[in-house]
């Protein structure tokens, strides 16, 4: 399946009303929290078109950013960065970086489109592998809350000259939300569809374990309040613990 091709270049047109800067002030307190320096080496985990590298490089970090979409990563390029990133081409299940970082985010349901439990536990290990002891991977997940709640619906939108019909289609017995979409660009028009994976906290927190990490927090959507049965997004604060 190949995803986010022919949307790479319309990406930014229809995410217009997402919380990046919110979710970037949140990240960022987290890691000042936790001592990552604000020159550190930080990971972007599922980057996309470089908005969430952007914010960051704005607050001072040094940015690798990492995704399996070689048409994302050239919208990435094209952004103006206080620090330019290295933006590397990898399947963040095989992650495989030149040495060690401070810190690591995913934002924007990356870690969603991990469709088993194996791909879960290989990324959260490749990571894990290349954090320094003490350092913290902050990521979110939208939950099965929110794919329940678009259901087997049909959704319409349109931005600067693009516009989409989406048909979304959730399965619970496999926690398998589908996203056909079909983009209409100029006189062109093109066909695209997105798996995601819904997991639950507990199930999660055991994955993080495994992969020789702790959960330090799971909190309601980029906010210190405690996570809910009907959050819609989750997000996790898990770090690599001190080598005693």
């Amino acid at each position: 399946m190949n995803i986010y091709r022919h949307f790479a270049g319309v990406y930014d047109a229809f995410m217009t009303d997402m919380p990046y800067k919110h979710w970037a002030g949140y990240i960022d307190e987290v890691f000042h929290l936790y001592g990552v320096p604000k020159n550190g080496l930080v990971l972007d985990l599922a980057c996309g078109t470089g908005t969430m590298a952007f914010l960051m490089s704005q607050k001072g970090y040094d940015i690798i950013g990492v995704d399996a979409s070689e048409d994302m990563l050239s919208e990435a390029y094209s952004k103006e960065y206080n620090k330019t990133p290295l933006f590397l081409k990898q399947d963040m299940r095989t992650l495989d970086l030149y040495g060690t970082i401070d810190a690591a985010y995913s934002s924007c349901d990356g870690m969603n489109y991990l469709l088993t439990e194996d791909d879960f536990l290989q990324t959260l290990k490749r990571v894990a592998l290349f954090l320094n002891p003490g350092g913290v991977f902050v990521f979110d997940l939208k939950m099965e809350h929110r794919y329940k709640l678009l259901g087997n619906g049909t959704y319409f939108d349109e931005a600067e000259g693009a516009s989409y019909i989406w048909k979304n289609s959730y399965n619970p017995a496999t926690c398998i939300n589908e996203y056909k979409v079909h983009f209409f660009v100029g006189e062109q028009d093109f066909k695209e569809t997105h798996l995601q994976r819904a997991y639950s906290n507990d199930f999660v927190k055991n994955l993080v374990k495994k992969a020789g990490m702790k959960t330090l927090n799971i909190t309601d959507n980029y906010t210190n309040s405690p996570a809910k049965e009907d959050s819609e997004r989750i997000t996790f604060t898990v770090i690599k613990e001190e080598i005693i």
